[in-house]
């Protein structure tokens, strides 16, 4: 057997529709199958994952049951035989080229490179409602991240030999941003790769938006924590997120990806509310006296 190119890492949790439909997006891939690998990391789900050798693909499920999709992740990072490695999350839809033009980016940039590849948000039907018309335009700036040297792991690739280097993902923290950073420090060059898609399903409530920055805010929280000056820097960084909606909002304004005029009031509107819902989290977190919020009791499949 020809050695792997690609491992493509996968954490599932009580997901089973979204996984059977990115599964399907990895068999009508251009790309030579034979020369890739589907590693399915499932995080303890409530019912067994079932049916991946119905898929005509090299697909390898593992269980790992210390909870979050860091964990999950490295469970599936270990397993890997491929010379890169390209995470993404269960309910993606993965472009036919997805493969093919992922690895003409990492085989170009070389193995110590990071790429973000396109993550699209989409709606569930034709006319977005307030909360993914928010989605649509404030989540996934893949291209704006690796400016930052971050990148989002629902689009994420490496190779094999930086992951070793770098090490683990690690719990309790916004792991793929924690990650680029230890990447960043020892050199990793990032790039974006336009090109490579995947497309992801569009937050649709408020409720899920609330689980999302809860869980999001206890991760930098963890993070920031850690860190020299917190006292100061973190109540500054709760004043900040409350005032940045309204020179954001001018994104929303100009965004091609939303058409429509009252599409882009939506938007504005849930993101206020956004950035003070999270300023008023934040400051709970600093005023509760803990040291660590453990984000795994806001996580969801989303």
């Amino acid at each position: 057997m020809e050695k792997l190119e690609l491992s493509v890492v996968i954490p599932h949790y009580n997901d089973p529709v979204g996984l059977a439909a990115c599964l399907a997006t990895l068999e009508a891939q251009t790309y030579d199958k034979s020369r890739f690998e589907v590693i399915v990391c499932d995080n303890n789900s409530t019912k067994a994952v079932e049916g991946l050798d119905a898929y005509d693909l090299n697909v390898t499920l593992v269980v790992e049951t210390a909870r979050g999709a860091g964990p999950a992740r490295n469970a599936g990072a270990k397993l890997a035989k491929g010379k890169f490695l390209a995470f993404t999350d269960c309910d993606c839809l993965l472009d036919p080229d997805f493969v093919k033009n992922g690895l003409k980016h990492m085989q170009d940039e070389g193995e110590r490179s990071v790429m973000a590849g396109e993550i699209i948000i989409y709606p569930e039907h034709d006319r977005p409602n307030s909360v993914e018309a928010f989605e649509i335009t404030y989540s996934m700036d893949q291209e704006g991240y690796t400016k930052k040297g971050d990148a989002a792991t629902g689009n994420m690739w490496t190779s094999r030999v930086l992951f070793e280097e770098v090490g683990p993902f690690h719990a309790g923290v916004a792991e793929d941003t924690d990650w680029c950073q230890r990447a960043y420090a020892i050199g990793a060059k990032f790039h974006f790769g336009g090109d490579c898609i995947a497309k992801h399903p569009a937050r649709a409530t408020l409720e899920e938006l609330r689980a999302k920055w809860k869980r999001q805010s206890a991760m930098t929280f963890n993070m920031w924590k850690k860190g020299s000056g917190f006292a100061l820097k973190w109540p500054a960084l709760c004043v900040a997120t409350a005032v940045s909606a309204a020179p954001h909002s001018v994104r929303a304004l100009k965004d091609r990806k939303l058409p429509y005029f009252s599409d882009k009031l939506k938007a504005i509107l849930i993101l206020f509310w956004c950035r003070f819902f999270r300023a008023k989290i934040m400051l709970g977190f600093y005023f509760s006296g803990l040291d660590h919020i453990d984000p795994n009791k806001y996580w969801t499949n989303t």
